[in-house]
């Protein structure tokens, strides 16, 4: 084994740390990105759910395409002009679809139509900007008691339709 020198008692009383590199300006000003929530790491099911889907028959198709497409800004969506079907997607991993009643299904009439319940990023931003746009609420964004701040409005064949926000906690 190779012997080791003795340490002096002036190095060994002071170490000096790592020199560090110089952050530049624009390296310094860089604003923090916010945490992004982490998608759970499996589908919180019993039944490994991987994506949701709900079909709805219209009447009012145009008019139904125009409401999810141009006024709520759902940006992907196809329209199969052989079956007059609307697809539109709604989330990393839901989506909906339109269709007039085909002959022979006979017309669906459930008890009560589901309400559409969308989450958004700022529900009041949501409202403000899509009252611009013509959209009609039943009124302004309120607090619910299960935690979700929401507007409701309906959409041109009569199915609710609302957007929520979960409230933020008052600390």
């Amino acid at each position: 084994m190779p012997a080791r020198k003795k340490a002096s008692k002036k190095s060994a009383s002071k170490k000096r740390a790592p020199a560090r590199k110089p952050v530049s300006k624009k390296a310094a000003k860089k604003p923090a990105r916010p945490a992004q929530p982490k998608a759970p790491a499996s589908p919180p099911s019993a039944i490994g759910l991987l994506s949701q889907h709900m079909d709805y028959t219209t009447h009012r198709l145009a008019d139904v395409k125009r409401f999810y497409t141009d006024l709520l800004g759902f940006r992907r969506f196809e329209q199969d002009p052989n079956m007059n079907y609307l697809y539109v997607q709604t989330g990393h991993s839901s989506s909906v679809g339109f269709m007039p009643p085909m002959q022979g299904m006979g017309e669906p009439s459930p008890a009560k139509e589901p309400t559409l319940y969308f989450m958004v990023r700022d529900v009041d931003r949501a409202y403000t900007d899509l009252s611009a746009k013509g959209v009609q609420f039943e009124g302004p964004p309120a607090d619910m008691p299960w935690g979700h701040r929401v507007i409701s409005t309906i959409d041109p064949e009569g199915r609710r339709v609302m957007l929520a926000t979960t409230k933020q906690r008052r600390s």
